[in-house]
């Protein structure tokens, strides 16, 4: 097809109207619905997405309804497009069976696909425009990555840590930081004390709440590590969906790395 074709076919297609009621079924793609939502449009998100120890944009929730990721929990809301990103795949069969226009973001792989799932999320909600603001200042607030990133071990309760090849840790790169090989995807505190990293990042998930992997996050042989080893925190909440709410907290860490 030529490009005068293409621009011919694009012409001849009606527009969709931009969605009026909104409903965001999980976490994931409430982290794009509340960034990119128009003020009124987003009727409903996750229960998650609304709770401000799961979610780093909570307050934008306030007043919203509050789902558990079904579709006959927003049904009677009527609205008139459902979000969703690696929820229960019988909600968006559901939606569709009832007539409501879907719009799935897949879970992301690469930086390219988070840049991709905020402009589907932007032209799928009528907010081209602040879709494009977005990404710009995701990229902004990741930045290049720097030069000589330091070894590093991202680390969260029980020892989990992520992948070296993976998004988070290329993430982590736009922070400085290197992410460790660890086998088996986890760390024991022995293994910390044996062979430490040059930086130690932390991530907690549900702070004040005394769970088996938060008393490991607080465990005294932590602070047994020599002097040497930087010890950084981040807000675990943003690592959870690897979306656009992480960049601010990238931004952060690499500004804390350099100092």
């Amino acid at each position: 097809m030529t490009r005068l074709a293409a621009l011919l076919l694009l012409l001849a297609t009606p527009a969709v109207a931009a969605p009026l009621r909104v409903a965001s079924l999980n976490l994931c793609s409430d982290d794009y619905a509340l960034l990119l939502a128009a003020p009124g449009q987003l009727v409903s998100v996750s229960r998650l997405g609304a709770d401000a120890q799961e979610s780093a944009l909570a307050a934008r929730a306030a007043g919203l309804h509050r789902n558990r990721g079904r579709v006959t929990d927003v049904v009677a809301l009527a609205p008139d497009l459902v979000l969703t990103s690696g929820g229960d795949p019988n909600a968006a069969a559901s939606a569709r069976r009832l007539g409501i226009r879907v719009v799935e973001l897949p879970q992301p792989q690469t930086l390219a696909a988070v840049r991709a799932n905020i402009r589907r999320a932007g032209a799928a909600l009528g907010r081209e425009a602040a879709a494009e603001a977005a990404v710009a200042a995701f990229d902004a607030a990741l930045g290049p990555a720097p030069a000589g990133p330091v070894s590093a071990l991202l680390v969260s309760g029980g020892g989990l840590t992520i992948a070296p090849d993976g998004l988070a840790a290329r993430y982590l790169r736009h922070a400085g930081l290197v992410q460790q090989a660890v086998p088996r995807g986890s760390v024991s505190l022995e293994r910390l004390l044996a062979d430490p990293p040059m930086v130690l990042v932390t991530g907690d998930y549900h702070p004040g709440q005394m769970s088996l992997n938060q008393s490991w996050l607080a465990h005294p042989a932590l602070a047994a590590l020599p002097a040497r080893v930087r010890r950084l925190h981040t807000d675990g909440r943003v690592w959870t969906c690897l979306g656009p709410s992480l960049a601010p907290e990238i931004a952060r860490l690499r500004q804390e790395v350099a100092r």
